[in-house]
Order: structure tokens, then sequence, then C-alpha cells
């Protein structure tokens, strides 16, 4: 299963799927690539009542880049979407502030 940063990917966690954007970079590898990093979406005025650091994924949603979580790659069911280059640009500058990270 191919994926990259800045898509949305259906999670199947459990009895329930959820929306999460990837994240994985250059700065997070595993051995066999067999994790991501995905960040949490949840409806847009939630997601900028709980952090600051929120980039809108459309439909509705945010995605909280500093609410991120490993996820199995066998879990990611469908990818949904991609996020717009200005996203992207957001986004990165948001994990380089958050993790310290550059590039």
């Amino acid at each position: 299963m191919s994926h990259r940063f800045g898509e949305l990917w259906t999670v199947q966690l459990g009895d329930r799927e959820e929306v999460r954007l990837i994240v994985t970079g250059d700065f997070y590898h595993t051995l066999y690539n067999d994790n991501v990093l995905t960040a949490h979406v949840e409806a847009a005025d939630l997601a900028h009542t709980l952090t600051a650091f929120v980039v809108d994924v459309g439909e509705g949603q945010a995605a909280m880049i500093d609410r991120i979580s490993t996820v199995a790659a066998v879990r990611l069911k469908g990818k949904v979407g991609d996020l717009p280059e200005a996203q992207l640009a957001a986004v990165r500058g948001m994990i380089a502030t958050i993790f310290g990270t550059t590039g």
C-alpha cells in the first residue's frame, strides 16, 4: 500500500474507521516501513478548541498536528484526499515547530 505525506486516509481502529492525515516524513522510518505517523482529524470547531496547531482538511474537519499517533500501515483502508500545497507547507511548519525538525 502506497501512502505519502499530506494524504488523508481512513484508518480501521477496532470496530470504527477514522480519517487521519499522514504526517510521516524523513524524520520517521521503521525497519520494515510497517508504521506511519498520523495526525488526528476532528470537526474543525472542536480541533480549534483543543489546539492551535490545526490545518483545515475540508468538509468541516481539521487535522490536529500536535495529536499524532503511530498506525500500522495495514490499518490504512482507503485514501480520501490530499492537502493542497499551501496547507502542506503549514503542516511542515507546525511539525518543525513542535518537534524541532528542519526541512
